[in-house]
Parts: structure tokens; C-alpha cells; sequence
């Protein structure tokens, strides 16, 4: 018995087996050279990762500290806060009793009795004016007399000053006139000296004019060489650059022409590399299929009795096994085709039975319908009947609610109206304390009280009418009927006023009319 085998070099079996493997050595080698580097790492941060004197540890301690550092701020900031806040609320606290004195002094009976605190203090002014104007009349009698004095001793002793000051003016002109003297000498002396002096000085900048001119030929003479030498450097360094470019351009020339030599010898050479590779590539691959083909016919040889025996019985087994499978086949498509006929028979019989049970259903569900609406109606008309009863004991609830509510109204309005009898009381007597203290302060500065005390009478409103006691005092204000607008006084009976006016009756004391018969 022979069969075929083929031999493969171990570097491509093993190239093979990592191919179908999957496995590539260096991607492994790096994989494992990065995981080692990994647990390297991971095992010097566990050890240096509680280390102070490290960067990071450094690091760390700082956070750490700096954290410490913003917590305590943090806590001063929060009682600064409070501390704020607390002021705030005391700053709050004051304003809202400045707006509430603002406010009180704001109200119209607090501004009236202040106009009339005003008015005592205008009063006050107007008897000092008079007061005063009646002692200026006495002051300028007596001023005058005494300015009249006042200007003959003035007068006199101005004739005697303008005598002195005559004889001062004498002497300071004579003085004056003795110095002009001397100063004129003086300035002749200085004249003469003057001229000798710029004399001398003209000679001197003659001479240093002369020098001046000759130093300047000198230097224009220097400069002019100079540039005449500097023409000449010039126009030598312009050939020498001229050479020095011509000797770089033959440099760079020779350079190139060296480059493009070695860069051709570079590529022949390595076209003769590729040809050699090649060359010895092929070589190879034939010594390769000579040693193949060789062991080939070497195998061959042995196993060419062995192959005709194997053939012969692989062939008389697949003809057996043929056999068989067909008629296996005929009696397995026998059998699909029996359980596919008795499929279908079930199948239709389902369907009947289906089919009559759907019906079934059906009916159920309409007799089901029918029995759920009229129970429905039938809720329907309970419901509707229940709600028409809830309507009536809703209606009557609130209709008791409403009575109920009216009387806690009333109730509240009579709370309301002694909470507001108490408040008028307390403002009231916190405006005669307020008020009599103003009076008695202004009586101790001597202003006339008078007007304070009409302002301050008892009883809010601020009218002219009577004082209702019912209603805390309050004074009402009558106004007639006309566009004037003007304000009724108080009359204890009737009275009349003109000959078209007149009241029937004591406004005062009607609590059931306010109004005015004409």
C-alpha cells in the first residue's frame, strides 16, 4: 500500500500552522512586551503612590493642603455671610422704620399739622421782622449822628495826611533825583568798559573764525581722500565678489556633474543587484522543482499497484452504495407523500372546526353586545337620575353655604369695622401725643400755639363738621353743591347764609341724611 505525501520545509509548516492559527509572533512579542511594561507601571505607582518626597506625592500634598486651605475660607466666607446677612436685616429693620415715619408723616392730618407748625414758626418770624423794624428805625438815628462825627474827624485828619505825604513826596524825588545822577556816571563808565571788552572779544572770534575755516578745509580734504579710497575698496570688492561667484558657480557645476555620476552608478548597480537577486531567485526555484519532481517520480513508482487496488474497491463500494440510496429514496418519498396526504386531511378538518367555532364566537359576542347595552341604557338612567339628586342636594348646600357665608361676612364686617374702630383709636391717640408734644416744645421756644392746637383738634377726617362719637370721632367735611367746592362750618342751629342759602336742620347730629335742601 503506497500513498502521496508531500514534504514542506519547517519554516513554511511553521508559517502555515501560524497562518491558519491566526497567530502572528511579533504582534504576540509586542503584546507581551506592552502588558509586562503595564504591570511594570501599575506596580511602581502602588509603590511610590503613598511616597511624599515624589512630584506627585508633592503634588497630592499640595492639593490636599490647598483643600484644607478653601475649606476654612470657605467657613469665614459663611460667617462673613451671616454676619452680613444679620447686618442686612438690621439695615432692613431701619428702613422700614424710616418708611414707616416717612409713611406717618405722609398722611394727610400729619401733613396739616405740620403746615400749621409751619405757620407758628412763619408767625414767629414776622413779629421778630417787626420787632426788628421798629429797632432799626431808633438804630439809624443814632447811626447817622454817629457817622456825621465819624466823617469830620475823618475829614481833618485826611488834611493832615495829605500835608505829610506832600512833604515825603519832596524828599523821595530830591533822594530819587541824586541816584539818577549817580547812575548815569556809572553807566558811562560801564559804556566805556563795554566797548573795550567787545573790541577785544571781536579780535579773539576773528581768530577763532581763521582756525575754524582752516580745521574745515583740513576735514573736507580728509573726507575727500576718504572717499576716494572707499571708491576704490569698493570697486575691488565688486571684482573680487564677481571671481568668488564664477570660482562657486565652476564649484557647484563640478558638484552637480559628480551627483549626477554617483546617482547613475548608484542606479546601475542597483539594477545589477535586482538582476543578481533575480537570477539567483530562479536558480533556486528550479533546483527546488528538480528536487520536487524527483521525490515525486520516487513516489509515484512505489504506489502506482497500490492505487489501482484502492480504485477498484472505491469503485464497487460507491456503485453498492448507490443502490442502496436509491432505494432508500423511493421508500422515503413514499412515506413524505402518505404523511403529506394525511397533513392536508387534518389540516381541512381544523379549518371546518375553526371555521364553526368562529361562528360560535360570533353569535356569543352579539348576545353578549345586545345584554351590555341595555344594561348600559338601564346604568345610563340610574346615573342620570343619581346625579339630577345630587344636583338638587348640591344646590341646596350651597344655598346654605351661601347663608352661612353671608353671615360669616357680616360677622367679619363687624370684626372689620372694630379692628378699624381700635386702629383709628391708636392712631388717634399717638397723633394728640405726637401733637401736644410739638405744642409744648414750641411753647417752650415762645411760638404762638395757636394754630398747632386748631390743627390738632380731636377726630379723624379733617373736616369742619361735628364729631361723630359712633364712629371714633370722626369729623366729616360738607360741601356745597356747587362748583366752588367749598367746605360748610359747623352751625350748633339752623342758620342762613346769604339770601338764596340756607340749612334746615343740624347737619351735625344726621346720621340718616348728609344732603342739602336749597
Amino acid at each position: 500500500m503506497s500513498s502521496k505525501v508531500t514534504v514542506i520545509q519547517p519554516k513554511d509548516w511553521t508559517r502555515i500552522q501560524n497562518s491558519l492559527a491566526r497567530y502572528n509572533k511579533d504582534v504576540a512579542r509586542q503584546k507581551a512586551i506592552k502588558e509586562e511594561k503595564l504591570a511594570l507601571h501599575n506596580i511602581s505607582n502602588e509603590m511610590v503612590k503613598h511616597w511624599d518626597n515624589t512630584i506627585e506625592g508633592l503634588r497630592n500634598k499640595k492639593l490636599q493642603a490647598r483643600k484644607i486651605r478653601e475649606e476654612k475660607e470657605e467657613a469665614e466666607r459663611v460667617k462673613i455671610d451671616i454676619e452680613e446677612a444679620k447686618h442686612q436685616a438690621q439695615k432692613r429693620k431701619e428702613a422700614i422704620e424710616k418708611a414707616k415715619t416717612q409713611q406717618y408723616y405722609q398722611t394727610d392730618r400729619v401733613k396739616t399739622f405740620h403746615s400749621a407748625l409751619l405757620l407758628t414758626e412763619v408767625i414767629k418770624e414776622r413779629e421778630a421782622q417787626v420787632k426788628m423794624k421798629k429797632g432799626q428805625t431808633n438804630a439809624d438815628k443814632i447811626r447817622e449822628a454817629h457817622v456825621l462825627r465819624l466823617q469830620q474827624r475823618q475829614f481833618e485828619e485826611a488834611i493832615r495826611e495829605d500835608q505829610k505825604r506832600a512833604l515825603e513826596r519832596y524828599n523821595a524825588r530830591r533822594e530819587v533825583a541824586d541816584f539818577q545822577l549817580f547812575q548815569v556816571k556809572d553807566h558811562i563808565e560801564e559804556n566805556h568798559l563795554a566797548k573795550d571788552m567787545d573790541m577785544q572779544e571781536g579780535q579773539n572770534i576773528k581768530q577763532q573764525v581763521d582756525m575754524y575755516e582752516s580745521a574745515k578745509k583740513i576735514i573736507e580734504e580728509q573726507r575727500r581722500q576718504e572717499k576716494i579710497q572707499l571708491m576704490k575698496d569698493h570697486q575691488s570688492h565688486l571684482s573680487k565678489r564677481k571671481e568668488l561667484q564664477e570660482f562657486e558657480r565652476k564649484k557647484q557645476e563640478e558638484e552637480d556633474e559628480e551627483i549626477r555620476q554617483f546617482v547613475y552608478a548608484k542606479k546601475k548597480m542597483s539594477k545589477m543587484r535586482k538582476e543578481k537577486e533575480t537570477e539567483l531567485f530562479n536558480a533556486f526555484q528550479d533546483h527546488t522543482n528538480r528536487m520536487r519532481q524527483k521525490l515525486a517520480d520516487q513516489m509515484q513508482q512505489k504506489v502506482d499497484d497500490e492505487d489501482e487496488r484502492i480504485a477498484k474497491a472505491l469503485a464497487e463500494r460507491e456503485a453498492k452504495r448507490e443502490a442502496d440510496m436509491k432505494e432508500k429514496r423511493g421508500i422515503h418519498e413514499h412515506r413524505l407523500y402518505q404523511l403529506f396526504m394525511c397533513l392536508q386531511m387534518r389540516e381541512s378538518e381544523r379549518k371546518a372546526a375553526e371555521e364553526a367555532k368562529r361562528d360560535q364566537e360570533i353569535l356569543r359576542k352579539r348576545v353578549e353586545s345586545d345584554k351590555l347595552y341595555h344594561a348600559k341604557q338601564v346604568e345610563k338612567k340610574l346615573e342620570k337620575l343619581h346625579e339630577t339628586k345630587n344636583l338638587k342636594t348640591f344646590q341646596m348646600d350651597q344655598v346654605g353655604e351661601r347663608k352661612v357665608r353671608k353671615e360669616q361676612e357680616k360677622v367679619s364686617d363687624l370684626k372689620t369695622d372694630l379692628a378699624n374702630d381700635m386702629l383709628l383709636r391708636e392712631e388717634e391717640l399717638q397723633f394728640q401725643e405726637y401733637a401736644q408734644h410739638v405744642i409744648s416744645e414750641e411753647r417752650k421756644r415762645g411760638r404762638n400755639p395757636y394754630p398747632l392746637i386748631k390743627a390738632a383738634q380731636e377726630g379723624p377726617g379733617g373736616g369742619r363738621g361735628p364729631k361723630y362719637e359712633g364712629k371714633n370721632g370722626l369729623r366729616p367735611s360738607f360741601l356745597v353743591s356747587d362748583g366752588t367746592g367749598v367746605q360748610l362750618p359747623n352751625y350748633a342751629n339752623a342758620t342762613t347764609q346769604g339770601s338764596h342759602t340756607r340749612i334746615y336742620g343740624d347737619p351735625g347730629k344726621s346720621r340718616k341724611r348728609l344732603g342739602f335742601t336749597w
